[in-house]
Order: C-alpha cells, then structure tokens, then sequence
C-alpha cells in the first residue's frame, strides 16, 4: 500500500524530520504524543524506538526498529512491538522523499509505503494506516510552509 504527495517546497524537510525524529511529536501533535528511543542510539540504524500516536481516534504504541538509508532519503520502520503486532506479523512503514533538487527548500515526492503481513484472514488491511501517512504528509507540509 502506497500513499505519495508531491509537494511545493521543503520535501527534503520531511527526511530530516523523521531522521532527526525528536521534533515529530511537536510538529504534529495532533498524532504523535511522545516518541522515546528504547534500545540503542537513535541516531544510527537499528535503533528501537517507542512511538505513541492517534491512529482513527485511538492511542496506540508501536516499537519500531529504525533504518537511515541517507543517500536514498529512506527512513524504513519495521514494527517489533506493540499494538499493531495484534493483526500483523510484519508490518513495515517505509518513508522515501524524492526532491527535485539539492536545495532543501524545493518540493519533490513524499511516499509513504507499508509492506505488511496479516497475522490471519481476519486482520484487517492497513487502509486506516495509509490515511493516517497521507495526514502526516499534509501535517508536516504544513508545518514546514508556516515555520518559515
């Protein structure tokens, strides 16, 4: 599943962000709560951290675990815990940012994608996920147009 927006200006921003993942709660309060690193340094992949969001009206907690891939622009979140583990076996957030130039305040592709697995038939696809990325997108666009 894949949601992508092409945005005007600042796409580079939406890497940094969640590669500097500390700022995210307070750029989008609305959705993230608090996010916390639990094992390792999040500054290096492999890192694990704890996010607590809103997804569809619910707080929920997901341990990730983290790999930069800088010269790509990809922040890969590979759940090992928490609440999506109820209806997933493997559940992967992959953010990949596509600018259209070397200057940080040009616009290019934001995507947002998820590899998953369902854990049985009855699990539900992550649609509600999906629009929770498209939000997170225009949030941070937002952000980003109003901060400067």
């Amino acid at each position: 599943m894949v949601t992508e927006v092409e945005v005007k200006r600042y796409a580079a921003k939406h890497y940094e962000m969640f590669r500097h993942y500390v700022e995210v709660p307070k750029a989008l309060p609305q959705i993230y709560k608090s996010v916390k690193v639990i094992q390792g340094d999040g500054d290096y992949s492999g890192c694990v951290k704890e996010w607590d969001y809103v997804s569809a009206g619910s707080p929920l907690i997901v341990e990730e675990q983290t790999t930069y891939m800088d010269e790509t622009m990809t922040v890969c979140h590979n759940m090992v815990g928490g609440a999506l583990k109820k209806d997933y076996k493997k559940f992967n957030l992959i953010l990949a940012v596509s600018p259209d130039s070397k200057d940080d305040r040009c616009g290019g592709i934001v995507r947002f994608s998820i590899e998953y697995e369902k854990n049985n038939e009855d699990s539900p696809a992550p649609v509600a996920y999906i629009a929770l990325c498209q939000k997170i997108i225009e949030g941070l666009n937002s952000y980003f147009c109003s901060s400067k």
